[in-house]
């Protein structure tokens, strides 16, 4: 899997909140060590936060763009709230099927720690509009809160997120053996010559390099859902665009 770690601001003029504890150093501390905890898992991570920016939404723009041109299969946003003091908890905003599925177990698992649900969030934020996989935006707890700083511990937090993206390691060594007896149990019959895209966004508006062209026949797949008018299928490798998600067309294919 390859993970795009954008550490929210860190990029002036893109400088984030101040409260008991500055935003930018927050979100550089728990994405550096997200990064590494999913490097040491085996997965690749590009680091999407930029050095220099012109203004707020080229360092926006910057971030996304780097995502998409390294075709990540997941885009993942650190960031920390601030308002009055009093409010806490902790959010996570998506606006897909997908992402919304992967910001609902990120956020499991950090209210776990201790902090309020504040819940998953649909709003079309700058970074989730733009990214053509599954992004989420963690706003891990309110930076200016006595409450969630008194909490808040850097480790736990990086562990929290990487739990909900990937499972825990444990879990994962123990589904091993179930996940490859699951291989190869879905079938992708393609009924007419299409493409596997990175989302279920129009052909037209995606990178035509992000296209791969697929022939009609039975491709065996490691899983399968429906959304959006279209099929999300893991694939067992990535030889295709070198990612193992797609999305197809439902009107083009079917999964039997």
């Amino acid at each position: 899997m390859k993970f795009a770690i954008d550490m929210g601001h860190n990029c002036p003029p893109d400088t984030g909140a101040l409260g008991i504890k500055k935003e930018d150093d927050l979100t550089k501390a728990v994405g550096t060590l997200l990064m590494q905890k999913l490097k040491a898992a085996g997965h690749t991570v590009i680091d999407c936060t930029p050095k220099t920016a012109s203004t707020v939404k080229d360092s926006l723009a910057q971030r996304t763009n780097k995502a998409n041109a390294n075709n990540v299969n997941i885009y993942v946003a650190i960031h920390f709230n601030a308002f009055n003091g009093k409010v806490h908890g902790s959010e996570v905003f998506a606006i897909s099927n997908a992402s919304t599925g992967i910001a609902q177990s990120v956020l499991k698992e950090i209210v776990k720690l201790g902090f309020a649900n504040r819940g998953v969030k649909n709003t079309p934020l700058f970074v989730l509009r733009n990214t053509q996989m599954p992004a989420i935006l963690v706003e891990c707890c309110f930076c200016d809160s006595q409450t969630d700083m008194d909490i808040f511990d850097v480790e736990k937090m990086a562990e929290a997120i990487k739990d909900g993206l990937i499972g825990d390691s444990k879990d994962e060594t123990a589904k091993s053996d179930k996940d490859n007896k699951d291989d190869k149990e879905h079938i992708l019959e393609i009924t007419t010559a299409t493409v596997l895209k990175p989302s279920t966004d129009q052909s037209s508006d995606l990178p035509k390099e992000s296209l791969i062209e697929i022939a009609p026949g039975k491709y065996p797949v490691l899983d399968a859902r429906f959304e959006e008018q279209h099929y999300w299928v893991k694939w067992p490798d990535k030889t295709k665009g070198n990612r193992d998600t797609h999305f197809v067309f439902a009107g083009h294919c079917k999964v039997v």
